[in-house]
């Protein structure tokens, strides 16, 4: 069941018109089903904007309705003449609010009427508001019975609840709405506020046993995923100035950014803009869902951005493909540095991350003056970025500095450090932040509040998991932050808010000294709320065929884990599931190649054909079609699969020496891994090398709750908490040692 949604793209100005119709419309349906968008543009064919009509309001018994709001006080309208309104001490001649408002209409009904799905289920309605405008005084002009005006204007006395619940409800004895059933009102709210992407339904062979798992993936997959608040801000709101999107693995940033891109290459095709990303395996993905928002968002499914005007840009780049930072090297008249050059000034071998730092830091040293190169950046995988970066991307912008980047700190493979703003770029003369994303400081010091003029806000938090079924998250952040560690946890949250915000309720207990010092424990657990999956949910029907989300398997050899692996996948593929239904991957260990290749031997030898992303495709293509894909865990980070094989999961607290890794960095590894899991995830490896796999036994026994030892600040090594982030008085890892 849907209840009231009332979503503003724009800021509503006080005692505005707009505003006291929007507040109007509130009280008066707050408690029904229903959706109210402020300032939603509609596009034509042609890709223009030009109808964004004040208020779109989707009710499932009333149907949808248009409303244009006009402040004008009846001595602003000289007369009215059929459509046009001849205006006095008014900011325009004239006027056509009810012409734009069944222009409004008929816009959205084009939306709705073009797709099959929802073609002929909504009645369609305009109306004027006129909240400026007491009934008696539009009568005396007599305008309440003028052709033209007669039963479309809502004035001032139509704005009480009880009267305008009336006014809806007495329209419907005209232009009925059909009665909806709960499949085709989600389809409706769908169109309107848009969806998390899902694959196209696939066939089911006839004689298919009732509890295959083919079933509980075609169950999952077809649900429609509809934007909550959270993604519809994140999705359609341009924010004027820097945006930090904190979020959750599975919460849907990259899909959310790749929409945002897409609108506001439709609304300012003008404007340069980047889409930039760190997983090379992204780039197809990131390619296809913009261009598929672009051609949904102008109405033509031929329809092509201007890929000139919209690059999608490795953050580091090659000589086969552009990236961000070779090309602003090159426009800066510097040499763009590779990984051979990083690993001859060092001397040794370098991750990744600590070579993308290098070269950025260099560039950013070097340098004499950055290019003002785009209008907006939408930074992905911002936890795996230096800050040299963001201060290169932050000088490449023109004014008003629209810089947006998202982040899910549990997933930083390389650096440890999180993309805190102060920390980051730093402070003016004045000592007031660069980037200050918890207000402005205004001449007389006080501050204002967390959101830009327009609404949108600074910084938004994303807790909402959509992929990833509840026990798999869970046991990711237990892993992660080392919560059931026998010497004590890593990193995480320390206060309850911070818990909250990333969608947990502490049940039992506090994070206090008093209760470290005492050893006392915490619980906590995931409301269905922060945790949707189709499988969370009480009445998802196929629960004996799914099992269990996660299973722990474990070795005495490698050996005897590769056999393993390769009959279950064997065996995965007898039962119906598709090499794209599967992937391999896990934490980072010795001989990794060697161990890949020696399980892509076991799968040739049972006819089943696998690729390793990156060896067996180019570094940009994650799957090739009838292969399972083995991965290792840099390259599968933003992929996704049904069933995910967690492979040497001992890794998981083993760092590698030669990366000068900490236990941290084997943890964040591991969540990827477990959180790249749609539905199962099947964790193996050799037991007596890790105690990581009781660690996963107890999560498991302890669903759906978790109860670890209290924890403070002080004991962490790594600190997740809020609200260090906002005042940037700390850094991304505290604490001495690693214990």
């Amino acid at each position: 069941m849907t209840h009231a949604r009332f979503q503003n793209f724009e800021a509503l100005k006080p005692n505005s018109a707009e505003r006291q119709f929007w507040d109007a419309l509130r009280r008066a349906f707050e408690n029904d089903e229903c959706i109210a968008f402020f300032k939603y543009p509609i596009f034509h064919r042609n890709g223009d904007a030009q109808k964004i009509p004040d208020v779109i309001f989707l009710h499932r018994r009333l149907g949808l309705w248009v409303f244009e709001c006009k402040g004008c006080r009846i001595n602003n309208i000289a007369s009215i003449e059929g459509a046009i309104w001849s205006m006095a001490n008014w900011h325009r001649e004239q006027e056509m609010p009810t012409q734009q408002a069944e222009d409004g209409m008929f816009a959205i009904r084009a939306r709705f009427e073009e797709r099959r799905e929802t073609r002929g289920l909504l009645s369609f309605h305009y109306r004027v508001a006129l909240p400026g405008i007491s009934q008696a005084e539009w009568q005396e002009r007599g305008w309440h019975d003028h052709p033209c005006t007669r039963g479309v204007v809502l004035i001032k006395d139509d704005l009480r609840p009880a009267a305008m619940r009336a006014h809806l409800e007495a329209a419907m004895a005209a232009r009925p709405q059909t009665p909806l059933d709960d499949q085709q009102w989600a389809v409706l709210c769908a169109n309107l506020s848009g969806t998390l992407p899902r694959p196209l339904p696939r066939s089911i062979p006839t004689g298919t046993p009732a509890q295959s798992p083919v079933r509980v993936i075609n169950e999952i997959e077809g649900r429609i995923k509809a934007l909550d608040e959270t993604q519809l801000n994140i999705a359609f709101r341009i924010p004027e100035g820097p945006q930090r999107i904190r979020g959750l693995a599975g919460t849907g940033k990259t899909v959310l950014f790749c929409k945002r891109i897409a609108k506001i290459h439709a609304i300012h095709p003008e404007w340069s803009v980047a889409f930039v990303f760190f997983t090379r395996s992204l780039y197809d993905q990131v390619l296809s869902l913009i261009r598929t928002y672009y051609a949904d968002i102008v109405r033509d499914p031929d329809a092509e951005p201007d890929w000139s005007k919209v690059q999608i840009l490795h953050a580091w780049g090659g000589r086969d493909r552009q990236g961000f930072y070779r090309n602003l090297a090159l426009r800066s008249g510097q040499r763009a540095l590779s990984v051979n050059d990083v690993e001859s000034d060092l001397g040794r071998r370098a991750s990744p991350a600590e070579a993308f730092e290098y070269v950025c830091d260099r560039l950013e040293e070097s340098a004499p003056s950055i290019p003002v190169l785009f209008d907006a950046i939408a930074i992905d995988e911002g936890q795996d970025l230096p800050p040299s970066f963001y201060r290169l991307a932050l000088a490449s912008l023109a004014e008003p500095s629209r810089l947006y980047w998202a982040y899910d700190e549990a997933q930083g493979l390389g650096t440890l450090v999180v993309p805190r703003p102060q920390a980051i770029f730093g402070s003016h003369s004045d000592g007031s932040p660069v980037v200050d994303l918890g207000g402005n400081l205004l001449p007389d010091g006080s501050r204002t509040g967390p959101n830009y003029p327009s609404g949108a806000r600074k910084a938004e938090s994303m807790a909402r998991c959509y992929r990833t079924p509840r026990m798999l998250l869970m046991a990711a952040h237990a892993v992660n932050m080392g919560l059931l560690r026998e010497e004590g946890a890593l990193q995480g949250p320390s206060n309850q808010t911070d818990w909250e915000r990333i969608g947990y309720q502490i049940e039992a207990g506090d994070f206090s000294a008093a209760s470290v010092s005492a050893g006392r424990e915490v619980t906590i657990s995931r409301p269905d709320t922060s945790s949707p999956h189709p499988i969370d949910a009480s009445d998802f029907a196929l629960r004996a065929a799914l099992g269990c989300p996660l299973s722990i398997n474990t070795f005495e050899s490698d050996a005897d884990e590769l056999d393993w692996i390769a009959t279950q996948i064997a065996n995965d593929l007898k039962q119906g599931l598709d090499p794209w239904d599967l992937m391999v991957t896990g934490p980072t260990g010795p001989r990794e190649s060697d161990y890949f290749r020696d399980l892509q031997h076991r799968l040739h030898a049972l006819d089943v054909s696998s690729v390793i992303a990156g060896v067996d495709t180019s570094k940009d293509v994650f799957r090739r079609d009838g292969a399972v894909t083995i991965s290792t865990i840099f390259r599968a980070k933003g992929n996704e699969a049904a069933k995910v094989y967690a492979c040497r999961f001992q890794c998981a607290t083993r760092p590698l020496a030669f990366r000068d890794e900490i236990e941290i960095h084997k943890r964040n590894e591991a969540f990827v891994a477990l959180t790249r899991a749609r539905v199962w995830c099947v964790v193996t490896g050799i037991e007596v090398l890790s105690p990581i796999f009781d660690e996963l036994r107890a999560v498991v026994e302890q669903s759906p709750t978790l109860t670890f030892p209290a924890f403070n600040r002080s004991t962490l090594r790594r600190v997740n908490d809020e609200e260090i982030e906002e005042s940037g008085t700390a850094g991304s890892q505290r604490g001495g040692p690693h214990p």
